[in-house]
């Protein structure tokens, strides 16, 4: 579990673990512990995603290293914080670990919006990158070849405000895309995504453009 600032934050009560020091639960103590609490119950906890009217914009930060895509899907409260609803890491394959950075970038957020369609099609949110490269290629796309052309098609299926963030405050997902592969992830003979199977002609709507 990550709290952000916890050194600073648990300072009081920490020092109460010290052997040179007489327990004394003063107010900084109680501040402290009830911060704890409150990150611990409301800030980390997974919430449930709401499709009611009038909700929260829901938000998808999407980043990719050569090991893996990573994303964080977050919705708004009531105050305007971003409460963490799914972390997800999808591993690429070493075909695709190959592939030039703008590609990978670009391969990434079509996988993560696959393995989320269910959960955000026909919603309306903003997707986070970092790579102002991969903002053109979604937004006027004028791409290489087929296997790209293919996942700018199927991303712009979904309806979306594309944003980006600069790479320093993108820790969470860019951190998220470098995990380490276990034993059973490594599959040289693994295919590319784009050939694992005909993935984009049976959803509904296929063709229509709706970016924002």
């Amino acid at each position: 579990m990550f709290i952000e600032n916890f050194s600073q934050v648990a300072s009081p009560l920490r020092r109460l673990t010290r052997e040179d020091v007489d327990w004394d639960w003063d107010q900084k103590c109680e501040e402290a512990f009830q911060k704890l609490r409150r990150i611990v119950g409301e800030e980390i906890t997974l919430k449930k995603l709401d499709y009611d009217k009038g909700s929260g914009k829901i938000k998808l930060a999407v980043d990719s290293s050569y090991i893996a895509a990573g994303e964080v899907l977050t919705q708004e409260d009531k105050e305007g914080k971003d409460r963490p609803v799914l972390y997800e890491s999808i591993t690429f394959s070493k075909l695709e670990s190959k592939y030039s950075q703008p590609k990978l970038e670009l391969c990434g957020v079509a996988r993560i919006l696959k393995k989320l369609q269910t959960i955000l099609w026909g919603q309306h949110f903003e997707l986070q990158v970092d790579a102002k490269a991969l903002i053109e290629m979604i937004n006027t796309p004028c791409l290489p070849n087929a296997p790209m052309t293919r996942w700018v098609a199927f991303i712009q299926l979904f309806s979306f405000d594309l944003v980006h963030k600069p790479g320093k405050t993108f820790t969470m997902p860019d951190g998220l895309s470098r995990r380490p592969k276990n034993s059973e992830e490594e599959d040289e003979d693994a295919p590319e995504f784009d050939e694992e199977e005909d993935w984009i002609k049976p959803h509904p709507g296929f063709g229509a453009k709706n970016v924002n």
